[in-house]
């Protein structure tokens, strides 16, 4: 049996004290977990000190979930706390928590001793999918924790700025920037402070549904300005008997909103739509285009960014093609892969939304915004897997027969794959960038360097080892021993 070995090591700008405080809250183990793991909370004492048990809810991987059962062995405010599992998916796990006060903050320390059931099988378990699964959820962690303990300016006049659908993808690394730069954020969400995932403490959560107008216009109370950025969970996979769709949330949900704003005196709408909205496009770009129509006849001055393929740290669109790679031992595709794509980094989307609320040259305007790259869809998962570190091949399969296949998903509460799903994938996504830098100038991220902030393996804001004596991407640990 193998003992295994995994170190990480952050810095983060703020006192021990209060570091300490956001760790020995159970409930905060929640926002810190890849959503894909499906972690959920059992239990109900959750009041740190020796000897306390917590039950956890966890997906180890996709359609399997499972109990975790762990308890404190130590815990020595705020130096630090070890948690041991009791039961669960490894044969033993011992994670050591430590905190040292240092030049600039507090260094966090993760110090886990595992090993896995099966003897030799689990050791090839570990070589082929579990060894990568913790260094990306370790590095998601670091990810969070980073953006939860972020800074922001301060500035002279900060306007409060709603943001609908502020704990999605989209939505959330918008809420992040306009915070950044100084200004109140309210993040609009229907699914409560579980969901409050990487957003700061201090940006207030407000429970509103789009699709019936609970909590509306009521949640708009007070707000200077307006981003719409709505997704429904599991998009662009569309879930119509739980009214999880296109019409119902982005187009329907936008009017609601966009109606509300004009009876809450909001001074400024930003819409998110999507390069391709027309009245006669496919279903999902209709939806937009509703919408669309919704902020313009509004009477409020907007803003409306239509992107492509939106990608980061937190998208489900190519993190899904890395997701198979860490997991299968091929990359499989819903066709040959040789659509068109501008993808566009998240950071870049998040600076010009943040700038249509106060730039004078974005009011009334409709803006594509893409890549500075046009790519090929197999080309740019190439990359990805380069820039990551995995080596595995690219599995082209007939859209036809994937589309087939996935009929009988439309079933499930949270398919998987639909039909129009697959076609949504497989659409181009190309735009035409002049008019947006003709009015405002801005450099985009090229892809490769997208990509390299957080899938190379060096990359982000903690160093992150498993048995690093024999690993060579390690590097120094920051802040001093």
């Amino acid at each position: 049996m193998a003992t295994h070995h995994l170190h990480a090591s952050q810095l983060i700008n703020r006192p021990i004290d209060e570091v300490f405080a956001f760790f020995a809250r159970p409930e905060n183990l929640g926002r810190i977990t890849p959503p894909a793991m499906g972690f959920r909370q059992l239990s109900t004492d959750i009041a740190m000190r020796p000897g306390l048990e917590l039950d956890h809810r966890i997906r180890p991987l996709p359609g399997i979930s499972m109990r975790w059962r762990s308890w404190i062995e130590t815990y020595d405010p705020p130096n630090g706390f070890t948690d041991v599992q009791a039961r669960g998916p490894y044969r033993s796990w011992v994670h050591r928590h430590r905190f040292t006060a240092v030049d600039g903050g507090t260094r966090i320390d993760d110090d886990i001793e595992y090993s896995l059931p099966l003897g030799p099988l689990g050791e090839m378990a570990h070589r082929l999918n579990v060894r990568s699964q913790l260094l990306e959820i370790f590095r998601h962690r670091a990810r969070t924790i980073e953006a939860i303990f972020a800074p922001a300016s301060a500035i002279d006049h900060p306007l409060t700025v709603g943001v609908a659908g502020g704990t999605g993808f989209v939505g959330g690394a918008i809420a992040a920037e306009v915070r950044r730069r100084g200004h109140r954020v309210v993040v609009l969400t229907h699914r409560g402070d579980e969901a409050r995932g990487p957003l700061p403490d201090d940006v207030e959560l407000r429970h509103v549904d789009v699709t019936t107008g609970e909590g509306l216009p009521d949640a708009l109370a007070g707000m200077d300005a307006l981003v719409v950025a709505l997704a429904f969970r599991n998009s662009p996979m569309e879930a119509p008997r739980r009214g999880l769709t296109f019409m119902a949330v982005d187009a329907a949900g936008t009017e609601r909103l966009a109606a509300a704003a004009r009876s809450a005196g909001v001074g400024r709408l930003v819409y998110l739509s999507g390069a391709g909205a027309a009245p006669d496009a496919r279903h999902w770009f209709r939806a937009k285009w509703r919408a669309e129509t919704a902020v313009r006849e509004s009477g409020i001055p907007f803003t409306i960014i239509r992107p492509t393929w939106i990608y980061g740290p937190r998208d489900v669109s190519l993190n899904r093609f890395l997701g198979f790679a860490r997991l299968l031992q091929a990359v499989p595709m819903t066709n040959l892969g040789r659509q068109q794509l501008a993808p566009v980094f998240i950071d870049d989307i998040a600076r010009l939304a943040a700038d249509g609320l106060v730039d004078p040259a974005a009011a009334n305007q409709v803006f594509e915004v893409g890549g500075p790259e046009t790519l090929s869809m197999r080309e740019i998962i190439r990359r990805a897997l380069r820039i990551a570190g995995i080596r595995r091949p690219i599995v082209p399969g007939p859209a036809p027969l994937i589309k087939l296949a996935a009929l009988p998903l439309v079933l499930l509460p949270q398919p998987p794959l639909t039909p129009d799903g697959v076609d949504f994938i497989n659409a181009p996504a190309t735009v035409a960038l002049g008019p947006l830098l003709d009015r405002m100038p801005r450099a985009l991220t090229p892809l490769d360097a997208g990509l390299a902030t957080y899938l190379a393996p060096s990359a982000g804001p903690a160093t992150v080892s498993i048995d690093p004596m024999a690993d060579p991407t390690v590097r120094a640990a920051p802040g001093p021993a």
